[in-house]
C-alpha cells in the first residue's frame, strides 16, 4: 500500500501496489537514492510520487 495525495482531485488516498504503473530508481549527486512511483489515482488521473531512500555508500 502507498499513501498519495492526488494533484487532480486533491484527495489523500491509500492505494494498493497494483495501482502503481511504474517505478524508477535513481541516485542523485549526493548519493541519495530516489524512487519515482507512477500511479493511477482512484479518480482515474495519473500521478507521480517521489520517495527518498537510503544514502548509497561510496
Amino acid at each position: 500500500m502507498i499513501v498519495v495525495t492526488c494533484s487532480a482531485c486533491d484527495r489523500r488516498s491509500l492505494l494498493p501496489m497494483s495501482m502503481v504503473t511504474g517505478l524508477d530508481r535513481r541516485v542523485d549527486l549526493a548519493g541519495q537514492v530516489v524512487y519515482e512511483l507512477a500511479y493511477t489515482c482512484w479518480c482515474g488521473e495519473p500521478g507521480v510520487k517521489l520517495v527518498s531512500g537510503p544514502v548509497v555508500a561510496r
